[in-house]
């Protein structure tokens, strides 16, 4: 396991991710696209959260190297001083490797605490 610290270049993002590195290996100054989604139906209708190998179906998945399935079981929030909420952290656990994702709350609008969320990953060539 490996706990990875990542800074979004795009969304001011900050990122605190564990990831099985004995079968997705990262190293330092990786650059990879990150993408949450609550289903891999590429019509994006609601799926089982079950994954079946023998299904051909295309998939979100088909086109990323990492894949996990979580659920969030916590948000926290920054309150500015107009007393809305300037920026959040959702807090992913995906079968007890743990994420972390803060910034920018519109960036984070739909998240809600007990939903169950994609992880997929891809690396960048540079």
């Amino acid at each position: 396991m490996s706990r990875l610290h990542c800074e979004s270049e795009s969304f001011k993002m900050d990122l605190i991710l564990d990831i099985n590195s004995q079968i997705y290996p990262m190293d330092l100054g990786d650059k990879f696209r990150l993408v949450l989604a609550t289903t891999l139906r590429e019509d994006g209708y609601p799926d089982d959260g079950e994954f079946n190998p023998m299904d051909e179906a295309p998939s979100r998945a088909d086109s990323f190297e990492y894949v996990m399935y979580g659920k969030i079981y916590r948000i926290e929030g920054d309150e500015g001083a107009s007393g809305e909420t300037s920026r959040l952290a959702a807090y992913v656990s995906y079968g007890g490797l743990l994420m972390r994702l803060q910034g920018d709350a519109n960036n984070l609008h739909g998240f809600d605490v007990d939903n169950h969320v994609y992880l997929l990953v891809k690396k960048l060539a540079f």
